[in-house]
């Protein structure tokens, strides 16, 4: 009879644990996303990103861009409100998506350094260390 009780119980620890064990593996995919985009895309006065808005990248290093940084839709705020998040996240790929679809104008490269703006992502959605 007490066996009984004891299955159910079991049953959900488990699938609790496994569930952990999933939403962990998704923020550490979800870190890794997130960081391999600003390290191999907007970090630095010689990245991927420096080019495009200085008018000095090919068109495969525009179009790897735009593919990376796509690579961050569907992420989730590490820290802070996941609307805003989302916000930041596709006003980034709009913009970037404009660039590499041929729109090479000030005003877009504009729009694009100021969705690329570090300090305005970092400030509400890095977690500090």
């Amino acid at each position: 009879m007490k066996f009984t009780h004891l299955l159910p119980t079991l049953l959900a620890f488990g699938a609790i644990s496994l569930s952990s064990g999933v939403i962990a593996a998704d923020d550490h995919e979800n870190h890794e996303i997130i960081e391999k985009v600003m390290k191999e895309g907007l970090k630095g006065d010689d990245s991927p990103l420096a080019l495009v808005l200085d008018g000095q990248a090919t068109a495969e290093d525009t179009a790897n861009l735009d593919k990376l940084i796509k690579t961050m839709k569907g992420t989730h705020a590490p820290k802070g409100d996941q609307a805003d998040y989302d916000t930041k996240v596709a006003e980034l790929i709009a913009a970037m998506e404009a660039v590499a679809k041929g729109d090479t104008s000030d005003a877009a490269r504009k729009r694009l350094d100021e969705a690329a703006n570090c300090k305005a992502c970092h400030s509400e959605h890095k977690p500090k260390k």
